[in-house]
């Protein structure tokens, strides 16, 4: 009976421990392997990657180049309108239910048959003289071909410095984050010491309670940047133009700045924005296009000429005969024609608005490189507050770092009070945060200066 007993309290442990594993695969299972399967949905990008993608991904950059297809088309076909004879097919069957009577001294006689059946081929071909402007025609075709070009180059340039921008956007979250997590860090560090003199009588309740406010208030702070940096990184994939929900992405790097970056004078560097920018050289085009439709207005005030060319095969019969049996014959023409717009005032009206347009394409040259040089120079003002900024801020760091070692030592040695370490701590995350916000300004004053010069 003590065998039993000791053999049923061994198979009792042995099915105990099968349970536990069992137990142990399902929480492994349930919880371990999801957050694996998150982890490895999640795609780390650099910053040419991320240029890379969106020049891949980006819509907008897609619907750019699918415009420039759609204008290279475009200019196919006015070759072939203007360069290509035009052939028209037409057959006609005509059947007359009563026909035309003419009466002969009392005699009537029917004009015409019961059937008449035509095919016609025409062939026209304008002459390109005088008021038929051919090649102007597939010239403005050809500049709309190259002002989609130019849209390629601006969007494929605004889709670089955005996403830059919301590259740098969460570079600077996380190293914010580093920076919220390091206060807190250094805050539960004060409290510590802070609970340990209260809990001895040598600090008082009021610095008890400072130490643990100043923890509770970090924590706020510290999730509202990691909440931040979450929708940086949304907006960073929509940016890039990843559609899976399915992937999330992170950024690795650092917010650097690097002292050796030379662009050029700043005269250099704003001559070479408002003579060479996209913007300038799309209106520019569009300036040669007014010309043209200009010339092409101006042409109507002369005639316009063309060859053409007409083979037809005819068949008119009764019902007396069957339509096996029509007989057909063939008619060939062939001329040249004249056509000739004599409503002179309103090509008047035509002309002095393409004029006009020519004018008003002058002036918007004019104004958008004002706009530019505005704007250069207020980028390359903002980058040279941002260096300036992020030395000064660089030693502020440093200085910070050193007086909160020696608040923290003196504070421990009962020198100095609470409230100086706490305003030293505060005093160094200010700094650091100073130092990554000069570092980021500068960074996004550089995209948006590469964007104008289309780097």
């Amino acid at each position: 009976m003590q065998e039993f007993s000791s053999i049923r309290i061994v198979k009792s442990k042995s099915i105990n421990s099968t349970l536990f594993i069992f137990v142990l695969t399902l929480v492994f299972l349930f919880t371990i392997l999801p957050i694996i399967s998150k982890a490895q949905n999640i795609r780390v990008i650099n910053l040419e990657e991320a240029i890379s993608l969106a020049q891949k991904n980006n819509s907008e950059l897609i619907n750019a180049r699918l415009d420039l297809l759609k204008s290279a088309e475009a200019v196919s076909e006015a070759y072939s309108e203007n360069l290509l004879p035009t052939v028209t097919l037409n057959s006609r069957y005509n059947r007359a239910f009563k026909k035309q009577v003419f009466d002969i001294f009392g005699q009537k006689y029917e004009i015409g048959s019961d059937n008449s059946i035509e095919n016609t081929l025409e062939i026209s071909e304008s002459i390109p003289i005088l008021g038929t402007p051919v090649f102007q025609g597939i010239r403005i075709a050809e500049y709309y071909e190259k002002i989609n070009n130019e849209n390629v180059a601006s969007v494929r340039t605004k889709v670089k410095t955005d996403v830059r921008k919301a590259f740098y956007d969460v570079l600077f979250l996380k190293e914010v984050i580093e920076v919220n997590k390091q206060s807190l860090t250094n805050s539960e560090d004060n409290f510590s010491v802070v609970d340990a003199k209260y809990r001895n009588g040598v600090a008082t309740e009021f610095d008890y309670l400072r130490a643990k406010v100043k923890v509770e208030t970090v924590l706020p702070v510290l999730e509202k940047s990691q909440n931040d940096l979450k929708l940086s990184k949304l907006f960073l994939k929509d940016v890039i133009g990843l559609k899976s929900k399915n992937e999330d992405i992170d950024v690795t790097g650092n917010l650097t700045y690097d002292s050796t970056e030379v662009f050029g004078t700043m005269d250099d560097i704003i001559n070479r924005i408002i003579e060479k920018n996209v913007s300038v050289r799309q209106l520019k085009i569009n300036r040669r296009i007014y010309e043209e439709l200009v010339k092409v207005d101006k042409a109507n005030y002369l005639p316009k000429l063309y060859l053409f060319g007409q083979y037809s095969i005819v068949a008119n019969e009764n019902d007396d005969r069957a339509l096996t049996n029509y007989r057909f014959f063939n008619v060939i023409n062939a001329g040249i024609g004249l056509t000739w717009d004599l409503n002179i005032f309103k090509n008047d009206f035509k002309v002095h608005q393409s004029e006009i347009e020519v004018k008003k394409t002058d002036e918007s040259i004019l104004d958008i490189k004002e706009k530019l040089r505005t704007q250069a120079e207020s980028i390359l003002l903002r980058m040279e507050d941002a260096k300036n900024r992020i030395m000064s801020q660089h030693k502020n760091v440093k200085l910070a770092e050193r007086s909160l070692e020696l608040a923290n030592l003196s504070f421990r040695n009962g020198v100095l009070n609470q409230i100086d370490v706490l305003d030293t701590e505060l005093l160094l995350s200010q700094s650091r945060l100073a130092y990554l916000q000069a570092i980021y300004d500068y960074l996004i004053a550089k995209s948006e200066l590469e964007g104008l010069l289309e780097k």
